[in-house]
């Protein structure tokens, strides 16, 4: 990805290029996290509901943090099991739609845009370097 975003400015604007690039991955980590981390837990509460287990907001919660062993003792295991998987299972085809269509999404913007490829002109006249 950085190579690609290099590849398409100019020269002088290389290293802006790779501070957006960079900026935009951390973001993109830190946004993914949050928000898939998120459905899962929701998905998780959804599921501890329809189960009949009380307080199944609170329990979701703790069962995405790694806190199953906590919930043993008022869960049934099958339970907490099918809960979790549901959640994953949801996060990860929320996550697989998001990058399809953000697929979709570049593909129409980087042909929409129609700039022509920079190009890089080389002449055969020597450069001059100063010397000191």
């Amino acid at each position: 990805m950085r190579g690609a975003a290099l590849a398409s400015v100019p020269p002088r604007n290389a290293g802006m290029a790779g501070g957006s690039v960079n900026t935009f991955r951390q973001l993109g980590y830190a946004l993914g996290v949050a928000v898939f981390g998120t459905v899962a837990t929701a998905r998780m509460s959804h599921s501890l509901e329809r189960a009949g287990v009380d307080g199944a907001t609170e329990a979701a919660h703790t069962l995405a943090g790694g806190g199953a062993g906590a919930l043993r003792r008022t869960t049934a295991e099958e339970a907490l099991r099918a809960a979790f998987a549901s959640g994953l299972n949801t996060a990860a085809v929320v996550a697989g739609v998001v990058g399809l269509l953000a697929g979709v999404a570049v593909l129409v913007w980087v042909r929409a845009s129609g700039a022509p490829p920079v190009e890089q002109v080389r002449t055969n006249r020597p450069v001059a370097v100063e010397r000191r």
